[in-house]
């Protein structure tokens, strides 16, 4: 019994000591850069032991308020701002109004240019095709703009809308262009086209196209080729002249389609196809005659 009352009187003491709240020359060291962080440290552990609302605790934050109010130091105010969130009769409130905000309908496009920013708005939002601002004979149209953009943005809203309407477009667009980026561009449309309407249009030659094309041309025949027969063969004797070429980008898609285009059985053919190449091509060679697959 002797040794739990000195425990009892000794838990006492504890509780007293913590409840004890720091004095005014405490809040007054807040103002003091030296003495800020010792004194918010008081002030913060003190604020902790109010777990629940009730009038000391009210009494308390009442008077960090009061002492809030009564100073203009940056520092010390932000010290308050974090000690005053530990009141319990604190109620968090969201930073978004809960009231549901106004929605307004997009101005009408007025002219082609807008008309496909708008057309595209509605494709992201998967509206009825009923909203649309375009037909697909008005997109056809805008496909054949001067204007590059323009012609590109709406060839790959119609490729979205009617693959079957888009895929003729953009073969007979990439076979006359020139410029690298211009390619690049309707190359990845063509990529983006179901494989089967995709292939169905490829030209099985590309002669005539200019050296970015034919590079387009030989990345689509790696990425789609599928299948066998008359087409496959076709691409297969226009590939092959390709392999030779000097050490460009063109050289370097055509040998990258080889493991899709060709088997073992046209070893032969392309061992000396590979004769004579650049130190830049001849390793990428070499790796495709390794994938050739036996069928």
């Amino acid at each position: 019994m002797k040794h739990l009352s000195l425990f009892l009187a000794f838990a006492a003491c504890l509780v007293g000591s913590a409840a004890e709240a720091p004095s005014d020359a405490t809040f007054a060291d807040l103002a003091i850069a030296e003495k800020r962080l010792a004194a918010q440290q008081a002030i913060f552990d003190h604020s902790r032991s109010f777990a629940k609302a009730s009038p000391e605790a009210k009494a308390w934050f009442d008077r960090v308020r009061a002492a809030a109010k009564a100073t203009e130091n940056p520092e010390v105010l932000a010290a308050f701002g974090q000690i005053l969130l530990l009141d319990p009769a604190y109620k968090p409130q969201l930073p978004l109004n809960q009231k549901q905000p106004q929605v307004y309908d997009y101005p009408d496009g007025t002219t082609p240019e807008t008309k496909l920013a708008q057309l595209e708005r509605l494709l992201d939002q998967r509206r009825s095709s009923k909203d649309y601002p375009l037909t697909i004979e008005e997109l056809v149209g805008l496909t054949k703009s001067e204007d590059f953009a323009t012609a590109q943005r709406a060839n790959r809203l119609l490729r979205r809308i009617s693959p079957s309407s888009a895929a003729p477009i953009l073969w007979e667009r990439v076979a006359k262009l020139t410029q690298r980026s211009q390619v690049q561009e309707v190359e990845d449309e063509i990529l983006r086209l179901p494989s089967s309407i995709a292939m169905k249009l490829l030209p099985v030659d590309p002669s005539g196209m200019s050296l970015a094309a034919k590079g387009a041309w030989a990345r689509i025949v790696a990425a789609r080729i599928n299948s066998n027969g008359k087409t496959r063969l076709a691409i297969k004797a226009s590939m092959l002249p390709l392999l030779k070429g000097p050490a460009n980008e063109l050289t370097e898609a055509a040998w990258a389609a080889v493991p899709r285009l060709f088997t073992e059985a046209d070893r032969a053919a392309l061992t000396e196809a590979s004769q004579g190449l650049s130190e830049r091509i001849a390793p990428k060679a070499k790796a495709a005659l390794d994938a050739l697959s036996a069928k």
